[in-house]
């Protein structure tokens, strides 16, 4: 693990695995230690050189290589260098970060060219929670993506690339207004556009892990068959069933406080979610979003469970 500081903020650069490095040339391999990151909600691929910095002309050819394969831009992590040398990489349009005063990140000129030649073909977390977004909580339909981030827990360059996704796959337009600004325009309505996202959606679950208890006084919201259960006829588990983040678990793990963590069983289930709650910014939420909880229970192959999930959506008010 290691930490890296972006014109101040730091972030957490995790060592890929060499399962994870599979494709890249053992050229590459050699020559540079690979971290996957986070930055402002895009992932990054981060490469350091073992032999000091690289030319500008030999990071251009390789960025371009490894974020064809890895499917998400590269940033250099190089050494202290001339203004003239920093400004021979930005010509070449390579992203990098030179300690904590300089880094060249235009993430959105990054994704838009590794868009082009991989288009999307399943929605994205971002465009997920954009789209549940609209069809639940409240309509985005005629905004910018400026307006957007505004009101949801991502980042404008995150939205921007959510509402790219979206656009990929017929799902909603963006259709310029005036000389500069472009709103989006959804391709349908309610449950028409829901069942036509229908192929394109994640389970927003990422993994489930089990434990005897939680020790600890923070609050996360509700899923699974207790959520169901909340909102139908359906009769709750008797075990605590609770969403949350990565960071958020990893957190709990650091803290010591969760009890006999597994795999298969225990008095509380945990879900580690790939998004938030859909929900209005700023809310505390005791249970999970209708949506999202459709589709994390989707493969539940209970009679009950199914029956009632198709009584939820059919009886949603839709917001769009």
């Amino acid at each position: 693990m290691k930490e890296l500081s972006i014109l101040g903020r730091a972030i957490v650069l995790q060592p890929l695995s060499k399962k994870q490095l599979k494709g890249i040339t053992i050229g590459d391999s050699l020559a540079y230690h690979f971290f996957d990151g986070e930055y402002r909600g895009i992932r990054l691929i981060f490469l350091n050189s073992k032999n000091g910095n690289p030319s500008p002309k030999v990071c251009a050819i390789t960025a371009n290589r490894v974020s064809d394969i890895m499917g998400c831009p590269v940033v250099f992590i190089l050494e202290s260098s001339p203004s003239y040398e920093r400004q021979r990489l930005i010509d070449k349009d390579v992203f990098f970060v030179m300690g904590d005063k300089f880094a060249n990140l235009p993430m959105l000129v990054a994704n838009e060219r590794i868009r082009k030649s991989r288009p999307a073909k399943r929605l994205t977390p971002t465009a997920q929670y954009i789209l549940l977004y609209h069809l639940q909580v409240e309509s985005l339909e005629g905004l910018s993506a400026r307006d957007i981030s505004k009101k949801l827990p991502y980042s404008y360059e995150s939205i921007t690339l959510g509402l790219t996704c979206l656009n990929d796959l017929g799902l909603c337009q963006k259709v310029s207004e005036g000389t500069k600004s472009k709103i989006i325009q959804f391709s349908s309505k309610g449950k028409e556009l829901w069942d036509k996202a229908a192929d394109y959606l994640i389970d927003p679950v990422e993994k489930r892990v089990y434990c005897d208890y939680l020790a600890t006084e923070s609050t996360f919201a509700k899923c699974n068959i207790n959520a169901l259960s909340h909102y139908t006829w359906l009769n709750p588990e008797n075990s605590l069933m609770l969403m949350m983040n990565r960071k958020e678990l990893q957190g709990l793990i650091t803290e010591k406080v969760i009890h006999n963590m597994n795999e298969f069983d225990g008095n509380v289930m945990i879900e580690v979610w790939k998004y938030p709650v859909v929900a209005l910014l700023g809310n505390d939420n005791e249970w999970v979003d209708k949506l999202s909880l459709a589709i994390s229970l989707r493969d539940d192959d209970d009679p009950r469970v199914e029956g009632e999930i198709e009584r939820l959506i059919n009886e949603l008010k839709w917001k769009d």
